[in-house]
């Protein structure tokens, strides 16, 4: 059953690049799956109702979808829809219809059901308040009233994009507290996570070992917005946890946000999935594809007159596999069997 976290919260509310900031070295740990007590793999895709899927989304789930059909594993659909301004209306239903003709399938999702639901993140409210509740009670979160303004004019870099957080609110006292919420009537805090000093290292399946300092590399982070909308980190980590996910299959453009989750998951006293960071697929040109830059869509190959077969077979090309001109996604699977799906995808370019 999913975990129950606690009681409300008090208060108001290319991957090929080494970061300086991080490192990484060596390959995973050399085996395809992790399983948990039961001896069973739950592997999941999280897609975004932001519009139609382009080929390198459809290229993740089809890797993700085969990495645990490979092992008799249960696989689950999860709609990744908290960002409200960006969602497009009709945009998951499109996104599951195109997988699903694809000739992908799942156990449990928004369509089809399953113990762990809900499986949209926009209707799981409350679970990721006992998690914020039970981080509040153990001393890991703070409320913080900063903007972006504030921490950009701190930061020692306030040029840089994204510029650590200088923990302005970390230490409040709660004299302190109340005086900036005289204040500040009208501004609600985010709260965000109180990173401690050290590396957290992830041991990915493909891209091997990464190391990343939070303190000093990240800052302590948003959980929850000053608007009330939930960070990505928190949704994230709290429903692999509560839907029992073993492998996180994703594109490499989310490793840098792995630590962070590894540092959540160790707080929540959760055990850590297997994570498996795969290569971002490019267009012709080598530009990676993102659905920013209008990226080839499914949908627009499906009204092309493209069949799933051709769709398929052109994804395995871009791994590097060959076969064929047309093979359907059971096809593949059968032909992957025998084969390790983590030494094939560390063999990439």
């Amino acid at each position: 059953a999913p975990l129950v976290f606690g009681k409300p919260v008090r208060s108001r509310n290319a991957v090929k690049r080494t970061s300086t900031r991080a490192s990484r070295q060596g390959p995973g740990s050399g085996y395809d799956a992790q399983v948990n007590d039961e001896g069973h793999v739950r592997g999941r895709y999280a897609p975004s109702p932001t519009g139609p899927l382009h080929l390198g989304n459809v290229r993740t789930a089809l890797i993700a979808w085969l990495q645990v059909r490979l092992v008799g594993g249960t696989f689950v659909m999860r709609m990744e829809d908290l960002d409200r301004p960006r969602n497009v209306a009709g945009s998951a239903e499109e996104i599951l219809d195109d997988l699903r003709w694809l000739g992908l399938d799942w156990d449990e999702g928004p369509d089809v059901g399953g113990a762990y639901g809900p499986y949209n993140q926009s209707e799981r409210d409350e679970i990721y308040e006992q998690a914020l509740a039970a981080l509040d009670q153990a001393g890991r979160v703070f409320p913080c009233w900063c903007s972006r303004k504030d921490i950009a004019e701190a930061s020692s870099a306030p040029h840089e994009r994204n510029p650590v957080y200088p923990g302005t609110c970390r230490d409040l006292t709660a004299q302190e507290i109340a005086a900036v919420e005289d204040r500040k009537p009208d501004r609600a805090p985010s709260w965000r996570y109180r990173t401690v000093e050290g590396g957290i290292t992830v041991q990915d399946e493909i891209l091997g070992s990464f190391t990343q300092n939070l303190q000093n590399d990240v800052g302590d982070f948003v959980l929850r917005r000053a608007d009330g909308m939930w960070a990505y980190q928190i949704a994230v980590v709290v429903d692999d946890i509560a839907m029992g996910i073993t492998d996180v299959l994703r594109g490499a453009d989310l490793l840098d946000s792995t630590p962070r989750q590894v540092a959540l998951l160790r707080a929540l006293d959760a055990p850590i999935p297997r994570f498996w960071h795969v290569p971002l697929m490019s267009d012709a040109l080598g530009v990676r594809m993102s659905k920013r830059n209008d990226a080839e869509s499914l949908r627009s190959l499906r009204a092309a007159g493209w069949t799933p077969q051709r769709v398929v077979a052109r994804l395995a090309a871009s791994l590097g596999w060959d076969v064929g001109a047309s093979i359907s996604a059971a096809e593949l699977c059968t032909e992957l069997r025998g084969q390790s799906l983590v030494t094939l995808l560390r063999e990439l370019p």
